[in-house]
């Protein structure tokens, strides 16, 4: 059946009949390869941008659950019963979380009156039936009490939704948090605006004072990883298929100051052991729990492979460094890669199976910095060959990328952005074509047309699937790609324009989302010379597979096309049926939302009519990817 989506014209265009002429044409030559399509083409990019880590596909639900996101208030945290809350330097947990939350309680307290805190999560925790979350919490008090509740319960405290409870906190912070597990009941209501609250109506502990750190709930997470990521988040990453996943960033791993740069030796071990930092590119704190480990796990997940970047010297604001002082930066980009790839017998590779993964991740690329065409100072060329000299002497075998053009080394591959106009992208979609093939090769790390709050919306999936086909196409300079970013919260969307939006209960996918699938997934090994003549206002491109075809069209105009096909060179010659994924819509501004997130998906369906020489009509604003077969 053809999809219900598309208009009765529309299917019997696509179902394809025979014709004369040549001109207009697209002619596809199957016998002769251009070359192949870059096996590590598609992949992911990430970095904490509106809320993507912190309330975003790291699971964590607790927001400041280290006390650490302000210095003068505890942010996000309030008082339940009566309580007189402060952040107290003077009782820090460790070394990394040196303040805690002390919480003096009424005198009050007992006799049926609770008293304590409550945090309201990342604009509320997510409350599902039938669901086991995971609380820790490190907890003392002034003298010994008992027992304290921690409670998932409505916003007004009125519904208790899943509670446990300590039985006695005593006079110091224990070794490890208590660790309890809430379950909901199946007739829990779904809702997104709860609370997490810490309670004692213990008479004894009227007039005490208790003191918290690391105030943490977990629901269930992607492999049922103990400090992992969020489910629905994760299974729209896999559904893509990435050959890699670029991390940490993006701005977030400069900072605007060195100080605030993503340090990665502070994102290892226990999660109550880092200190975090302010991620000030985007404006709200990082509890580095998604730390180095996470993201190798998270790579591990998709079955990809990981893009390191390091932070190459260089901050947002302007401060860099170069000479003598840029060695302690070196080493930290030698040590992170021995982390990441070193046998268990090095240093740092030991720490990495202490930190529970004894087995070395494959590494293949290291990124120096990140768009280090805006250091005005021109230093780069000097940063860039003090880490390629070291890595190459150690890590001969890793492939470097340059975040700009540089003369004093030769990079493995060279890193460019592109945020366009729709109308832009689609216009670019030759920029590789004529690129000279003996040049360094591309890594497209960011790139994404610019329409559309917080998703994309048609226009701008029809210029990245323009696009897109220009890379396919030219995948032997272009050997990587990747779309930025990735996510936002809907609450926090600061970048306008992501893949994938979210709040804490649902998320959803863009139409550039699937528009990228429907490229990536129906995509050969090999590209095949394709010259349209006569079909302005089209993208396209034409991959194989053993005796599969797959031709991609993106009609961004706003009438439908006639797309007359030549398939030069066939041994034989083409099964009749066909089939035909259609992208459409029925306005540029079309999108979708959490209220509606399938207003616009691909629909797939069975077409008869293929030939050596067919005709297909594709629909307008559409990307359209058939796949033939070659008898």
């Amino acid at each position: 059946m053809f999809p219900s989506a598309l208009t009765s014209d529309q299917v019997a265009a696509l179902a394809g009949v025979p014709v004369e002429t040549t001109t207009p044409l697209l002619s596809v030559d199957v016998a002769n390869p251009a070359h192949a399509v870059s096996p590590i083409l598609p992949g992911l990019m990430f970095e904490d941008i509106n809320h993507s880590g912190e309330g975003g596909i790291y699971a964590e639900l607790v927001q400041n659950r280290s006390m650490m996101a302000s210095d003068t208030a505890p942010v996000h945290w309030s008082a339940v019963g009566g309580t007189t809350l402060a952040l107290d330097t003077a009782t820090p947990l460790n070394a990394a979380l040196n303040r805690s939350l002390k919480v003096v309680l009424p005198s009050g307290t007992g006799a049926g009156n609770r008293a304590g805190v409550a945090n309201d999560g990342y604009w509320g925790i997510p409350v599902r039936p039938r669901t086991t979350y995971t609380a820790r919490l490190f907890a003392k008090a002034s003298r010994r009490i008992g027992p304290l509740t921690v409670a998932i319960e409505s916003a007004d405290g009125s519904t208790v939704y899943a509670s446990a409870r300590v039985p006695h906190i005593g006079t110091a912070f224990p070794g490890r948090p208590f660790e309890l597990t809430l379950r909901t009941g199946s007739r829990t209501p779904v809702a997104g605006d709860a609370r997490l609250t810490v309670t004692t109506a213990d008479p004894a502990a009227g007039g005490e004072t208790l003191w918290l750190q690391h105030v943490s709930l977990f629901p269930p997470t992607h492999n049922n990883r103990p400090n992992g990521l969020r489910v629905d988040l994760m299974e729209k990453l896999i559904a893509l298929k990435p050959k890699f996943l670029r991390f940490p960033g993006g701005n977030f791993l400069e900072g605007n100051t060195i100080a605030t740069r993503y340090d990665w030796k502070n994102t290892i071990g226990p999660v109550w052991e880092r200190p975090g930092h302010m991620d000030d590119a985007w404006g709200y704190w990082s509890t580095d729990g998604l730390g180095l480990l996470e993201y190798l796990q998270w790579v591990e997940d998709l079955h990809a492979q990981p893009v390191l970047a390091v932070y190459a010297g260089y901050s947002l604001k302007g401060a860099h460094v170069t000479g003598d002082a840029l060695k302690p930066f070196v080493q930290d980009a030698l040590d992170e890669i021995e982390y990441v790839s070193g046998p268990v017998t090095s240093t740092w590779g030991a720490r990495r199976a202490a930190d529970g993964h004894p087995e070395p991740f494959p590494l293949e690329y290291v990124e120096i910095g990140n768009e280090d065409w805006f250091d005005t100072s021109g230093s780069y060329d000097e940063r860039f060959a003090a880490f390629h000299d070291a890595i190459k002497a150690k890590y001969p075998h890793l492939k470097l990328i340059a975040t700009t053009s540089v003369t004093s080394r030769t990079p493995d591959l060279i890193d460019e952005h592109y945020y366009l106009a729709p109308s832009a992208a689609q216009a670019s979609t030759h920029k590789y074509d004529n690129r000279d093939r003996g040049s360094t090769k591309v890594f497209v790390g960011e790139w994404a047309a610019q329409e559309g709050r917080p998703t994309p919306d048609l226009n701008a999936a029809l210029g990245d699937a323009a696009w897109l086909a220009g890379l396919i196409r030219n995948s032997d300079q272009v050997l990587m790609e990747c779309y930025a970013p990735l996510f936002s919260h809907v609450r926090n969307n600061v970048w306008a324009t992501n893949l994938i939006a979210y709040d804490n209960l649902t998320s959803y996918v863009s139409p550039s989302y699937w528009a990228q699938h429907m490229l990536t997934s129906r995509l050969g090994t090999t590209v095949l010379p394709a010259t349209a003549r006569a079909l302005p206002g089209l993208a396209t491109v034409a991959t194989r597979s053993g005796n599969r075809l797959y031709l991609a069209v993106v009609n961004s105009g706003t009438e439908k096309v006639n797309v007359p096909v030549e398939l030069k060179g066939l041994a034989k010659g083409v099964r009749r049926q066909a089939t035909a994924t259609v992208l459409t819509g029925p306005a540029r501004t079309t999108t979708n939302t959490l209220a509606e997130p399938d207003t616009l998906v691909p629909r797939t369906s069975t077409v008869t009519g293929a030939a050596a020489s067919f005709a297909s009509t594709v629909p307008p604003l559409s990307v359209t990817v058939l796949e033939l077969v070659l008898t």
